[in-house]
């Protein structure tokens, strides 16, 4: 059910423009909604994710404008030269959505062994009207998310920590 469209060189920065100009607008219509909360551990983990970039990135805690800057590095793409737009047919609704997750998570792990960065982005889902009229998406699919890819900037801060993941036990549930 996923579609991808890749966009490099010239289009790549076409639509980095274009979304850093849609981001500075208010509001956003992703076609899947983000979450409504987070709450418990999810908001634990994002909070310390977020934390940890922003202190590698040298965002002091409460510097609203340096987190703004933070958050339109998303529509920049973190200076990739390259992005994949995942989406999946209107009709399947979240369940191509789901589908749409496995072929990301291979996609993630394909590029790793190849020695290719990647960055999975919601963020640009938020805008999928830019993503349609920069790339020619039809209105008979749906943006999933996003996936900026490169070779990694071993040099850059943001590469210099990695998140802690959760236990085993915190995941998986173990019925005899």
């Amino acid at each position: 059910p996923w579609q991808v469209t890749v966009a490099s060189g010239d289009g790549a920065r076409r639509l980095s423009r274009a979304l850093v100009e849609r981001a500075g607008q208010s509001g956003f219509t992703p076609d899947f909604p983000f979450p409504r909360e987070y709450q418990g551990d999810y908001l634990a983990r994002r909070r310390e994710s977020g934390f940890q970039l922003y202190g590698a990135v040298g965002v002091a805690r409460g510097d609203r404008e340096a987190y703004r800057r933070q958050e339109l590095r998303n529509f920049q793409l973190f200076d990739a030269p390259h992005v994949a737009i995942i989406t999946t047919d209107e009709a399947l609704g979240e369940y191509g959505a789901i589908d749409c997750g496995g072929y990301v998570a291979n996609f993630l792990l394909a590029a790793q062994a190849n020695g290719v960065a990647t960055v999975a982005q919601a963020s640009l889902a938020m805008y999928p009207e830019v993503l349609r009229e920069q790339l020619g998406i039809g209105a008979d699919r749906r943006v999933v998310c996003a996936i900026s890819f490169g070779y990694a900037d071993a040099a850059h801060p943001a590469n210099s920590y990695r998140t802690r993941r959760a236990d085993l036990d915190a995941a998986v549930r173990w019925i005899d």
